[in-house]
């Protein structure tokens, strides 16, 4: 993936792009999901721009969007930090707990099982950024969270990982960070999560205009995906990190470094 200067990216014509063999298929199933925004920023509206997939796979049409609500499953709690490290049951994933500043929120609170379009996060810890940053009622947070990638992305094994990270990456930016900002992509590579095959893609988010304009408390914020291979066919784990520079950035680091799977 090439690494943008910050700057104004392109143009583009609705948000959650989806990679159905081709831009124009994408954009049709982002009508659809569009309206998805991550847990603790929903409500606002997206103007966050399209980043530059590195290679779009075609997604599993064997699993199609949610179109009606369902009755949700009830969901077991997230864990919590034990000997300063909190492990995700589901996925083996566990990194370091950055203190206590950050909270363990309720599963239900950040988690919509009946879409099969976003993540079921298994482990999760957040931390205030700013409260009603949009005057209606909207929390940004700082976040951990982990859990297995929707089977919509389809996974053939970690040599597919490079076009999925780009896939991902074009669906949840602009869902997960809705106000304007510029991004510069700083590490796109694979790597190793213990033994593990694992991929990661490091974001510097500037939003230092529309911080100006609308009073906010942070200008910029440094986020990461990592992809984990957890073999025997499954979907790969997810981890997502996100802190804001209003916020003790040193965590991030830190629990990106201590990240293991089991």
């Amino acid at each position: 993936m090439p690494v943008p200067d910050f700057g104004p990216p392109p143009q583009r014509s609705s948000m959650w792009p989806w990679a159905l063999g081709g831009v124009a298929v994408v954009v049709a199933l982002a009508l659809v999901i569009g309206g998805v925004l991550f847990f603790v920023n929903k409500g606002a509206e997206s103007t966050a721009s399209r980043p530059q997939p590195v290679s779009t796979p075609q997604l599993d049409e064997t699993v199609p969007p949610s179109t009606e609500p369902t009755s949700p499953p009830s969901m077991p709690e997230l864990p919590q930090p034990s000997g300063e490290r909190i492990s995700d049951p589901v996925t083996g994933l566990s990194y370091a707990y950055p203190g206590d500043s950050w909270i363990v929120p309720k599963a239900a609170e950040i988690n919509n099982p009946g879409d099969p379009n976003r993540p079921l996060w298994t482990s999760a810890c957040l931390v205030m950024s700013q409260r009603n940053y949009d005057g209606r009622g909207s929390d940004w947070m700082g976040s951990i969270s982990t859990g297995r990638l929707p089977q919509v992305f389809p996974y053939n094994g970690p040599g597919s990982f490079e076009g999925l990270a780009g896939a991902l990456l074009s669906v949840y930016e602009p869902v997960f960070y809705p106000l304007p900002h510029a991004r510069k992509i700083v590490r796109n590579e694979a790597m190793k999560v213990g033994d593990r095959e694992a991929w990661v893609v490091e974001l510097e988010m500037d939003f230092s205009k529309v911080s100006e304009v609308s009073a906010l408390e942070w200008k910029a914020e440094k986020a990461a995906f990592v992809l984990v291979d957890q073999g025997q066919g499954q979907s790969p784990a997810l981890l997502h990190i996100s802190i804001p520079d209003n916020l003790d950035q040193s965590a991030y680091k830190r629990v990106l470094d201590s990240l293991e799977a089991r």
